[in-house]
């Protein structure tokens, strides 16, 4: 959704305002209190929420108190694929217009209008996520509820790789649920009815059945066990005796080979002694061999290091003197590119400046002209003012004067006539109006009124008219007086005034029309004072320019001259900038190689030294290790130590052989074998006699008593009890199943829907916390905690400026999110009123981002607040 326009007439305290909105980014709205700004997204939601005939608490308070009129509210919106006018009245003359301009032309009023822009809006917005969205002023900036908006989630499940979740899915989630919580309880335990009931009478039908059959089991069985016991006691009395002998026999075997055993236990001890000494006396000659190797060794690495060290100090007075050279041309090198670079500079302003002076007089010229036109059409509007004329009483003057003419031609026509001529010159006076005739000339006057007349003093003559002359005569004074009357309504004094009066009203109607076309042509997308106060600031600025310019160059005489003057000057930086690298690159390279030289040659010095320490101990450990036992000393004590391990490996093989050949272990085998099987016997014997006098006396009182025909009717019980059991849990193992299969699937999906709404909120939140800043979001999509540089802390427990921070995050993010299906504006109601000034300035960056591809509106009486926004319009109230 996008607001282009609103426009608010005679509505709450507002007499008439319009504000139009940037497309993209963000728009701030900014003016004292009280002047309307909270009140245009009030306006917003009464245009869209409510009829023109409404009688709720909230559209009757938007009423002015001071007016007999009707509130008005008109909104240009872009929905989905709807772009539309939407105009409502209020209260008095009620009145509903909607203008679709596109996909495609329609026109609709009142309550059918009211309803198409209901269709569009279901089928195109999510209106709570756009009052989630909302900061509403004198309200916190708390969390928005994110956890059931379906565009969001819709947004949430493509950024997620999810498949789309509607009406059919909740559905059926919810009468798996249903049919769960018939059997289990909220946490899954299962419930005693039916569950529990079922299973304690399949429990009670089975345990009576295997009571019954364990009871017939064990009769059968005492009676086979009391028979085999019998028999078993028989053969165990007969096999004592010869247990009892072959026990003899085998304490005689064991005897004998124990004291076999004693001897090869003193071989082997004197064995490992002699072991022991050959093996102290290797490991000292072996240890005197090592210290032999290890002077050669160190000394070895004393003279190789002693060379090297000799290479790498001529390598190192080399670089010296490369790393020398290349300074020189570098320091060289950057001199010439900063003096280019001064140039450019110089250069580049004074093309800034002529091209401030060109848009200087273009935008000049266009105020000028704006003022011309403003001038003559204020003059313009004096005249429409001034004049009383309309085109209705142009047109009765016209008929009136087309009237009198007629008239008058019907009276002259039908009218007496009074022809006179002089016979000689002569005066006459003819209705008090005297004229003098020459000789023979003649005159003709229309008899349509009395005439009188006289000649000199002796003749004088009176003509009266007919009676049709005198209708006509009247007809002739009504027309007349209808005339006078027309041009005294439109204030002028003749019908040829009447016209001249029309002619400047209409060009001064032209004139106005002009002025709003000239206007317009100049203005384009500025207003008048932007306008005004863009020239102010470019003639600022070229003063400024000439003021501040202190260079030996001279100023270019045009933009043209600049503009080459500027290329000019960018090739010279350009090539000096080059120059300056290659310096400063074999610069680098000499320094690396006389850094890497110098390493080399400390580090040699260093394994030298290290290598002469080395030999020095290693000579010292060796001469005393000399003079303590000399070297042919030590092999001589290793060869009677390898002579003395001989004789006692040949002793202890020969006590081995002997205690082989009399097997020990069999011997040890057969005794406990011998002894173990006789006191079994023994013991199984009373056993047996104990077993078989408590089965005599159980089967003596137990008998059948009818066990098999009470085991049959158990079984039938039991079997329809464990039926009824296993089909009431298949269906409720079932209903488990699919709600927790269900429930898993919408627990991973929102799990899902997590990862981008964070991945968002610390994208956005990195500008202002810093690069370590993490937040955690619950499966609700509601912020839990935020860590930066290592430190978590929950979200109650931040600064009420730290939350009013994340809330705006979370509706940043959140609208980025749902931008891709058109989004929502994001409105801000005086909000970061707890923000430190640090803060506003990296906030501004996060909204200026934020706001690339969505509709921000800032409502503020507060608009420094928002300096570091760099919003796409402002619109002051």
């Amino acid at each position: 959704m996008r607001i282009d326009r609103i426009r608010l007439t005679n509505f709450c305290g507002v007499r008439e305002s319009e504000v139009r909105f940037a497309p993209r980014g963000v728009t701030i709205v900014h003016g004292p209190n009280e002047t309307g700004k909270s009140t245009l997204m009030l306006g917003i939601n009464i245009l869209f929420d409510h009829r023109d005939d409404s009688k709720k608490e909230e559209v009757r308070r938007t009423k002015p108190v001071n007016l007999d009129t009707g509130s008005e509210v008109e909104a240009d919106v872009e929905i989905g694929a709807y772009r539309f006018t939407y105009f409502k009245r209020f209260h008095k003359d009620r009145e509903t217009r909607l203008t679709i301009h596109a996909p495609k032309a329609e026109s609709l009023t009142g309550r059918e209008g009211h309803e198409r822009v209901q269709q569009i809006l279901s089928a195109s917005l999510d209106t709570n996520l756009w009052r989630a969205l909302r900061i509403v002023q004198g309200e916190n900036l708390d969390m928005p509820e994110l956890h059931d908006q379906p565009a969001i989630a819709q947004a949430l499940d493509r950024a997620a790789g999810q498949a789309r979740s509607g009406e059919r899915e909740e559905w059926l989630f919810e009468a798996a649920q249903a049919e769960y919580r018939a059997y289990f309880t909220d946490k899954g335990k299962e419930k005693e009815d039916p569950i529990g009931k079922a299973r304690s009478a399949a429990s009670a039908a089975a345990a009576g059945a295997l009571e019954l059959q364990e009871q017939l089991n064990a009769l059968d069985a005492d009676i086979a066990l009391y028979a085999a016991l019998t028999r078993e006691s028989v053969t165990l009395g007969r096999s004592l005796a010869g247990l009892e002998a072959a026990v003899g026999k085998a304490h005689e075997t064991w005897d004998a080979v124990s004291a076999l055993s004693s001897e090869v236990e003193r071989c082997r001890s004197a064995h490992q002694s002699s072991e022991q000494a050959r093996n102290a006396a290797g490991a000292s000659l072996q240890q005197r061999r090592q210290l032999i190797d290890t002077a050669e060794n160190a000394a070895s690495r004393v003279s190789k290091e002693t060379a090297a060290n000799l290479e790498l100090a001529e390598a190192l007075t080399k670089a010296d003197t490369a790393l020398q050279q290349a300074s020189e041309v570098r320091n060289r090198a950057i001199a010439i590119a900063e003096l280019a670079e001064q140039e450019e500079k110089t250069r580049r302003g004074d093309q800034a400046h002529r091209k401030d002076e060109f848009e200087l007089v273009t935008m000049e010229e266009r105020l000028q002209r704006i003022k011309a036109a403003e001038a003559a059409a204020s003059a313009a509007g004096d005249v429409i003012a001034g004049t009383s004329i309309t085109e209705a009483l142009r047109t009765r003057i016209r008929e009136a004067e087309l009237k009198l003419g007629t008239a008058r031609g019907i009276l002259d026509a039908a009218s007496p006539q009074l022809h006179i001529r002089a016979l000689r010159a002569a005066t006459i006076v003819v209705n008090g109006r005297a004229e003098t005739l020459a000789a023979d000339e003649a005159r003709t006057t229309p008899v349509t009124e009395t005439v009188t007349g006289r000649l000199g003093d002796t003749i004088e003559f009176r003509v009266e008219p007919g009676t049709s002359a005198e209708t006509l005569h009247q007809r002739m004074r009504d027309a007349d007086l209808t005339l006078k009357r027309a041009c005294e309504q439109a204030g002028v004094a003749t019908p040829a005034a009447a016209e001249s009066a029309w002619t400047a009203l209409n060009d001064a109607k032209r004139i106005v029309d002009e002025r709003d076309r000239i206007v317009t042509e100049n203005l384009r997308d500025l207003t008048r004072q932007r306008l005004e106060a863009l020239v102010h600031g470019v003639q600022v600025k070229v003063c400024a320019y000439l003021e501040k310019r202190h260079s030996a160059l001279a100023m270019p005489a045009d933009l043209d001259a600049a503009t080459q003057l500027l290329a000019a000057a960018e090739k010279a930086a350009a090539d000096a900038k080059a120059a300056r690298l290659l310096a400063e690159a074999a610069h680098a390279q000499a320094h690396e190689l006389h850094s890497k030289r110098r390493e080399a040659r400390a580090v040699n010095s260093a394994l030298l030294e290290q290598a002469r320490n080395d030999l020095k101990l290693a000579e010292d450990r060796l001469t005393e290790a000399r003079n303590a036992a000399g070297d042919d000393a030590l092999t001589q004590v290793l060869t009677s130590a390898e002579n003395a391990f001989s004789q006692c490996t040949h002793v202890l093989a020969a006590a081995r052989s002997k205690l082989g050949t009399a097997d020990q272990q069999s011997a040890q085998t057969l005794l406990h074998t011998a002894q173990s099987a006789l006191k079994r016997a023994e013991e199984q014997r009373a056993e047996h006699q104990r077993e078989l006098l408590k089965l005599h006396t159980k089967l003596d009182l137990v008998g059948e008593k009818g066990l098999a025909e009470a085991l049959a009717e158990a079984r039938r019980v039991d079997y329809e009890a464990a039926d009824a059991l296993a089909r009431l849990l298949r269906r409720a193992h079932a209903a488990k199943l699919l709600f927790e299969t269900l429930q898993a699937e919408r627990d991973a999906m929102r799990l899902t829907y997590v990862a981008p709404l964070r991945e968002g909120i610390e994208r956005l939140g990195r500008h202002l916390f810093g690069p370590t800043m993490r937040v955690e979001v619950d499966e609700t999509l509601q912020v839990v905690s935020r860590t930066v540089e290592g430190v978590t802390v929950a979200l109650a427990q931040l600064s009420t400026g730290a939350r009013e921070q994340m809330g705006l995050l979370v509706r940043l993010a959140t609208a980025l999110i749902v931008a891709s299906d058109g989004g929502v504006p994001l409105v801000l109601d005086d909000a970061l009123g707890s923000t430190d000034p640090e803060r506003l300035e990296t906030m501004g960056a996060v909204l200026r981002i934020a706001s690339q591809d969505t509709q921000t509106i800032i409502l503020t009486c507060s608009p420094e607040r928002y300096m570091h926004v760099g919003a796409q319009a402002m619109v002051r109230l």
